[in-house]
């Protein structure tokens, strides 16, 4: 259910990026294309349940180059807008 949802979020532009996801793609190089690849074909890898404002899904997928492993943190805000929250290429 949680990808479904957030796949439909990227189609539908339903989506916000912080500061701080911004300043992170920014270190890293990534770009708004590698985002939206990773939340349209990659997948949750975690649920973080912890944390009163709701929770938080871990992305993780290909950016476009298909070869740049990247998470994605985000939530859905009460208005059902998907606030990316950070960004980052894994350095494994």
């Amino acid at each position: 259910m949680s990808m479904r949802r957030i796949r439909s979020a990227a189609r539908e532009g339903r989506y916000v990026y912080s500061v701080h996801a911004l300043e992170e793609m920014d270190d890293d190089d990534l770009l708004d294309s590698d985002v939206l690849e990773v939340m349209m074909r990659g997948n949750v890898v975690a649920k973080l349940t912890g944390d009163q404002r709701g929770p938080r899904f871990v992305l993780r997928g290909l950016a476009i180059d298909n070869e740049t492993q990247v998470e994605v943190i985000c939530r859905f805000l009460p208005s059902a807008i998907l606030r990316i929250i950070t960004v980052y290429a894994v350095n494994e």
